[in-house]
C-alpha cells in the first residue's frame, strides 16, 4: 500500500530534467516503496517559504495520487487538507525556512485517503530552493500522537536497540538494510556531513553515517603525505569490539601493496570484501593473528576518490557470527556513502590548513618574550580581545638599538582581530627596522607615521605609541622618552610613589607632521616604569572603567614589587573587572631599574 504525495498527478514522474541525475539515485527512488516527492519553494516578499510547488513524484506516489491534485509545477498549499494535516505543511516551510529536517506522523482524511492509519513522513531541504517529502505507512512505529521531532545527525531512527549485546543495529543477516531504506540513510548521511567544518566532527560524522544501518562497524583511512593510508576514525556500536578493532587496526597498518584489503583499494581505486578481516586491514606482526580476538567476519572496503585521486578507504564491517558476508549488492550504497563524504573530508581538511595558516601567520605577529637586559627587569603581556584570534592590535617589543641602549615600544593599532593585527605587523617591523638605525624615540616615531600614511586609503589605521630608550649605567639608567597619542607610562619611584612621566603627542597616521615631544629623565635603582594601552584602563566593572587611577593604585600596593610580580597584579585587576574574557585588546610592559 502507498501513501499519496500533494501533487503527485498520475502517469505524471515530473518534468523532465526534474529527476534525479545520479543513476544509482534514479534506481533507489523509483524503487522505493515509500512515496517520494520533490517541491519548489514559493517565497514571499521577505524571502520566507509560504507554499511549495510541485515537481517530482516518484512511482510509488504517482501510483497513490490523491483526487484532484495539482499538475507539475501547480501549487500544493491547497491540497494538504486531502492528504494530509496543516501541520505538515507547516513541517515543510520550517525545512525549507531552517535547512534542518523534520519528521513526524499524520492521519490521513478526506476523499482520496485509503485508510485513515498514521503515516510517517520525513521532510529535507535540498539545496536552498527544494523539499524532499518522504511518506511511509505504520508512522507509529517512529513517532506518536502526531509529534514533530528534529532529525538530528546520528539519530538512531528506527534501528537497533544500541544496548551493544550483539544486536547488528540494523544490518539483516542477508547482507541488506533492516529498518532503513537506502534513501533515508543518505539523506540523514548528508545532513551529518555537512553540520561541521572541524575536521574530527567530519570524520565521525562519516562513521557514523555507516554505524549501525548499514554495518555494525566503520573504519575510515586517509592517505598520508607520504602515500600511506593511516587510521583517522573508527566507529562500531559494541564497545567492546570497538576496541578490538581499534587494536587490530593499530598492530595491522595497511601496505600499499597488498595484495587486497585498504591497500589494494588505495592502490587500485577497486572496492574489495571478504570474511577475514586482518586481510582488510593488513597482517599483525610476528604471525600473532590466531591469537588476537577476531572483532569481525566480513568486511567491504570501498575507495575515497577526489577526481580520480583515491584519498583513502571506507572500511564497513560485520560483526555477528554467522552473519552472511557483503555481497555486490551492498556495494552502491556503500560507494554512494563515500563518494558523498570526500566532499566534507576534503572541506574539513582545507578548513583545518587555512585554520593552521593563519594560526602560524598569527604566531609570527605575537610579541617576542622580552630579553635578557643587564641591570633591567622586564615583564609583559599581552591579550587579544578578539574570540579565534591570537593577535589583536596591541603590541610591544624590546630591542638593542646601539652599544649600550636598548628601544622599549609599547602601541595600539586602531580596531580589533585579524585585520588591525595584519597592520599591527606593519607597525611592529617599521619600528624594528627604524630601531636599528637610531635610538632617538622621535625619529623612530616619524617613521612609523609615515609608513602608515603611505598605505592605500581603505586599509589604512591610526595608532598610538610609547617609544623610549633606556641606557643602563650600572646604578640606574638614562630615559629618553616621546608619545605618539599614547597614554603616558607611569614610574613607581622606589620610595613607592607613583607619577606619570612624558608629554602628549599627536596620533600616528593622522596628519603628515606629528607633534612629538622628547623627554629625558633618570631612573634610580628600585625605579619602575609601567607601559600600557587603553585596553587595560578602558576595561569596565559596573560601568566604571579602571582608569588611570586604578592602574596607580595597583602600582601604589606594591612599593617593591619585582617587574613581573607587579604586571601580574595589573592583569589580575584587569580579569577581575568583568564576569568574561575582557572583549578589547591589552598590552601591558613593566621595565624595573635592578
Amino acid at each position: 500500500m502507498t501513501t499519496a504525495v500533494p501533487g503527485a498527478e498520475d502517469g505524471r514522474a515530473g518534468v523532465p530534467g526534474s529527476e534525479p541525475a545520479d543513476g544509482f539515485l534514479a534506481e533507489v527512488f523509483e524503487l522505493l516503496p515509500d512515496a517520494v516527492s520533490v517541491s519548489a519553494a514559493v517565497r514571499d516578499a521577505g524571502g520566507r517559504a509560504v507554499d511549495l510547488r510541485f515537481e517530482y513524484a516518484n512511482a510509488a506516489a504517482r501510483s497513490g495520487h490523491a483526487a484532484g491534485t495539482a499538475p507539475v509545477g501547480g501549487p500544493c498549499g491547497g491540497l494538504w487538507s486531502r492528504v494530509a494535516d496543516g501541520g505538515v505543511l507547516a513541517a515543510c516551510l520550517d525545512v525549507l525556512n531552517t535547512g534542518l529536517p523534520e519528521h513526524g506522523v499524520f492521519t490521513p482524511a478526506g476523499e482520496g485517503a485509503p485508510h485513515a492509519a498514521d503515516r510517517e513522513y520525513r521532510a529535507y531541504r535540498l539545496g536552498d530552493d527544494r523539499l524532499l517529502l518522504v511518506l511511509r505507512d505504520g508512522g507509529e512505529r517512529l513517532v506518536r500522537n502526531g509529534e514533530r521531532a528534529r532529525a538530528r545527525p546520528g539519530d538512531g531512527g528506527d534501528g537497533g536497540d544500541g544496548d551493544g549485546t550483539g544486536d547488528t543495529g540494523g544490518v539483516d543477516g542477508t547482507g541488506g538494510v533492516g529498518g532503513r531504506e537506502p534513501l533515508r540513510i543518505l539523506a540523514d548521511a548528508g545532513a551529518a556531513l555537512g553540520a561541521s567544518l572541524d575536521r574530527g566532527a567530519t570524520l565521525d560524522a562519516v562513521t557514523a553515517s555507516v554505524v549501525p544501518h548499514v554495518a555494525d562497524g566503520c573504519l575510515l583511512y586517509l592517505v598520508d603525505d607520504t602515500g600511506l593510508p593511516v587510521l583517522a576514525a573508527l566507529a562500531h556500536h559494541d564497545p567492546r569490539r570497538r576496541r578490538e578493532l581499534r587494536d587490530l587496526a593499530a598492530s595491522s597498518p595497511p601496505h600499499p601493496d597488498a595484495e587486497d584489503g585498504v591497500g589494494a583499494v588505495v592502490r587500485t581505486g577497486r572496492h574489495e570484501r571478504g570474511a577475514d578481516v586482518t586481510r582488510a586491514l593488513g597482517r599483525p606482526p610476528h604471525g600473532d593473528e590466531r591469537r588476537r580476538p577476531r572483532p569481525a567476519h566480513a568486511w567491504l572496503a570501498v575507495p575515497l576518490a577526489r577526481s580520480g585521486t583515491v584519498i583513502g578507504a571506507m572500511v564497513l564491517v560485520r560483526s555477528a557470527s554467522g552473519r552472511s558476508p557483503f555481497t555486490e549488492g551492498d556495494v552502491p550504497l556503500a560507494g554512494e556513502l563515500a563518494r558523498r563524504a570526500v566532499p566534507a573530508i576534503e572541506n574539513a581538511r582545507r578548513h583545518a590548513e587555512q585554520e593552521e595558516v593563519a594560526r602560524r601567520l598569527q604566531e609570527s605577529l605575537l610579541p617576542r618574550v622580552p630579553p635578557d637586559v643587564p641591570g633591567l627587569e622586564l615583564a609583559a603581556r599581552h591579550h587579544p580581545g578578539e574570540r579565534g584570534t591570537l593577535v589583536g592590535g596591541d603590541f610591544y617589543d624590546v630591542f638593542p638599538s646601539g652599544p649600550r641602549d636598548w628601544t622599549v615600544t609599547i602601541g595600539d593599532v586602531a580596531g580589533k582581530g585579524p585585520r588591525a593585527a595584519a597592520f599591527t605587523g606593519l607597525v611592529r617591523h617599521t619600528v624594528r627596522a627604524v630601531g636599528r638605525r637610531t635610538a632617538a624615540p622621535g625619529a623612530l616615531l616619524r617613521a612609523v607615521n609615515t609608513a602608515v600614511l603611505d598605505e592605500p586609503p581603505s586599509v589604512r589605521r591610526f595608532c598610538t605609541m610609547a617609544c623610549a630608550t633606556l641606557r643602563p649605567d650600572g646604578s640606574g639608567a638614562r630615559l629618553t622618552l616621546a608619545l605618539g597619542g599614547h597614554p603616558l607610562p607611569l614610574l613607581r619611584r622606589n620610595d613607592g610613589s607613583v607619577v606619570p612621566i612624558g608629554r602628549p603627542g599627536t596620533l600616528l597616521g593622522v596628519v603628515a607632521e606629528p607633534r612629538l615631544r622628547t623627554v629625558r629623565h633618570t631612573l634610580n635603582s628600585g625605579d619602575l616604569l609601567l607601559f600600557y594601552t587603553d585596553g587595560v584602563t578602558e576595561r569596565r566593572s559596573n560601568g566604571v572603567m579602571l582608569g588611570e587611577a586604578g592602574v596607580r593604585a595597583v602600582l601604589a600596593r606594591t612599593p617593591d614589587a619585582s617587574a613581573e610580580t607587579t604586571v601580574r597584579l595589573l592583569e589580575e585587576e584587569v580579569a577581575a573587572r568583568g564576569p568574561g574574557a575582557p572583549s578589547d585588546d591589552f598590552a601591558i610592559l613593566g621595565v624595573r631599574v635592578r
